[in-house]
């Protein structure tokens, strides 16, 4: 069982498998055809990298926080500050009951959130970038049976709606 089918049900993690696989698939097309054309004629030496295809405001599957097209509510993409700034104005203002620790590591690229319930640690969320494949954080959390969680910073598609957010940690903290 996926997270998408623990949080939202096995069709929306059906549904929202297809339309990766769907939006994959024409990735590799459209790379395949370019490559192609590019065996044809020489490209110029002017000419700009092609945008990508993918329209992230057009209709499709979408769910609470994730989708092609980005829901209305606030949100780190429509947020008028960095992602940095957009989880500190959550974290800092929603649960001011908890001390709230932030660490920048990997050169400022993932930020680590440490929530303290008086001395204890409560809660780490990490927010990465997508191409992060660390696990250490995550493992070290489970073995000490502190609650984890982490976000993605730059996952279009992948909004990071205010609401999620505070839902998904309320969750995490037991409140």
């Amino acid at each position: 069982m996926g997270l998408f089918s623990k949080l939202f049900g096995a069709k929306v993690e059906k549904d929202a498998m297809d339309a990766l696989k769907t939006f994959t698939q024409a990735a590799v097309d459209a790379q395949k055809n370019q490559n192609a054309q590019g065996a044809q004629s020489a490209p110029s030496v002017n000419s700009a990298p092609a945008a990508p295809a993918y329209d992230y405001e057009e209709d499709g599957p979408s769910g609470f926080s994730w989708g092609p097209k980005m829901p209305a509510e606030e949100n780190q993409y429509n947020f008028s500050g960095t992602f940095e700034q957009y989880f500190d104005s959550i974290f800092l203002k929603e649960y001011p009951q908890y001390r709230v620790e932030k660490e920048k590591v990997s050169g400022g690229l993932t930020l680590v959130y440490t929530f303290y319930n008086g001395d204890s640690k409560a809660l780490v969320v990490e927010i990465l970038s997508r191409t992060s494949g660390a696990q250490k954080r995550r493992n070290d959390c489970r073995k000490n049976g502190v609650a984890y969680l982490r976000y993605y910073h730059n996952y279009h598609g992948w909004w990071n709606v205010k609401q999620y957010v505070i839902q998904r940690t309320n969750k995490a903290l037991g409140i």
